[in-house]
Order: structure tokens, then sequence, then C-alpha cells
């Protein structure tokens, strides 16, 4: 869909976002999102990274006339489904798990705006003093460049968390944590172990640290299934689609899957 705006220049809605339902444009070299809730503190959060020097996330610009956050658009390839063969590459896995390390390094001196508020569906009570994450780095939030990680996008559930449990998340939709029958044909066939501790082993993480991943993994599989139901219905389009298309059980096959490999992932 193309449109006009924002003075005139042509607006191209952005595929992916469970809850943005079209309402992501790009307008020229920048990404215009509606504002919510969450959109200050996010702000505040990736004006930090740029400060800091992590070039890995969009820029905050501010707001266009039409009330709309903008951020600079990142050029490169965004995996959604069905996804292409490079997604599957170990190298696109091992950069995945370096700039996550390199975001977590980065956000380790913001201090969150007062008051601040976030939108954290999935996550648990934060700790006081918790890391900022990402909390969402699907296969359709990472920006992949001749072959290399380049940065990560969709900010929206960025928030105080477990760096562990942001690693846990990440490394469900890239080893990929699930059933073999839930898994997109680009990834069919991949050993799921071995890519697990090469992914931790990016992060440093021993026997014990590759054991509080795992266990942050199987109750957030629970929180998600409740999470997405609540969402599916409050109407919001895509969390119905999801819903409606079988993800209860893919999330329950996903967490059967995890019980059963548990002890070699973490060997």
């Amino acid at each position: 869909m193309t449109d006009l705006g924002a003075g005139g220049q042509e607006e191209v809605a952005l595929a992916g976002g469970m809850g943005s339902g079209g309402a992501v444009v790009r307008v020229g070299d920048t990404v215009r999102r509606p504002v919510r809730s969450f959109t200050p503190a996010v702000a505040a959060f990736l004006r930090h990274l740029e400060a800091v020097g992590f070039d890995g996330a969009p820029r905050y610009l501010g707001l266009d006339e039409q009330g709309r956050e903008v951020l600079t658009f990142i050029e490169g390839q965004v995996g959604t489904p069905p996804y292409p063969a490079w997604v599957g590459d170990e190298s696109v896995l091992l950069g995945v798990a370096q700039l996550q390390r390199s975001l977590h390094e980065a956000a380790a001196t913001f201090v969150p705006p007062a008051g601040a508020r976030w939108d954290r569906p999935n996550l648990p009570d934060a700790r006081p003093g918790a890391l900022v994450c990402h909390n969402d780095l699907c296969v359709e939030n990472v920006v992949v460049r001749d072959g290399r990680v380049v940065a990560f996008i969709d900010f929206d559930f960025a928030a105080p968390s477990d760096p562990l449990l942001d690693i846990a998340i990440a490394a469900r939709h890239w080893i990929p944590m699930r059933d073999p029958v839930d898994i997109d044909p680009a990834l069919a066939g991949l050993d799921q172990v071995a890519r697990f501790r090469s992914f931790a082993a990016v992060h440093g993480l021993d026997g014990a640290g590759r054991e509080a991943v795992i266990a942050h993994l199987g109750p957030f599989l629970d929180r998600a299934l409740v999470a997405m139901r609540a969402r599916a219905e409050h109407g919001l389009d895509a969390y119905v689609r999801a819903w409606e298309g079988g993800y209860a059980e893919q999330n329950r096959r996903s967490r059967a899957w995890l019980d059963a490999h548990a002890a070699e992932l973490v060997r």
C-alpha cells in the first residue's frame, strides 16, 4: 500500500509488527510509527544507544506533523515468512548473538526516565536496576545486509528485564526452539542443540548460564500463551490470526519439545 503524506512524500506500509496493523510506514529514509504509551521510554532508550555509540538500532528523530514518531530507516534484508534460506546461516545466527551482546553492554549505563512506561506483556516483574533489553528478537526484527547482521528494529517490547531472558527469547526464534513440525522450511533440519550452544558461547555462557536461559524459556512460553490469547480476545487482528492459526497448539508443542531436550541443551 502506498499513500502520500509527510510533506507529499510517498508512504509505503511496512510488513511485520504484530500490533501495528499496517500503521508503520516508510517515508523516504525514515520510518513513521504511531505514538503509544511506551513511546517516550523507548525513545529515551534509543537516544541513549545513539549517545554511547551503539549503531545497531534506529535513531529516534522526534515527531512528524501527524504526531507520529520518526525513526531512521535501516537498509537491508529482513526475513519474513516464508523465510529466505539465509535465515538459517550459521554466520547470521552468530551475528544476532554478537549484536545482542553489544546491545546489553550498551544498555548497562542507561537509566530509565522517572515514571517510564513499558509494554511488557510476556515479561515477569523486573527487579530494581534491571537491564533494558529488546525482548523481541524474532527473525522479522533483525536487519541483515550482505550476509551480516547490522541492526535490530521494532523496540516496542523494550523494557527492564533479565538479559538471560532476552537471550532465551532470541534463541526461541533463531535456533529455533520449537517442535520440528512447526519449523519454517528454511530452518528445517538444523541441529538445534548445536546452534543453541554456539549462540550461548557468543554470550560467554557456560553450562550454568545455558541452564539459566533454558529455565527462563518455559515460563516465557506460558506467559506468551496467556498474552496472545488476551490480545486476540481484544480483537487485535494479527493476534486473532495467530490464535486462530493454531498458536496455542504450537506453543504447547514448543513447551513439550523444550522439556524433552532440556538436558541436551544445557549439557
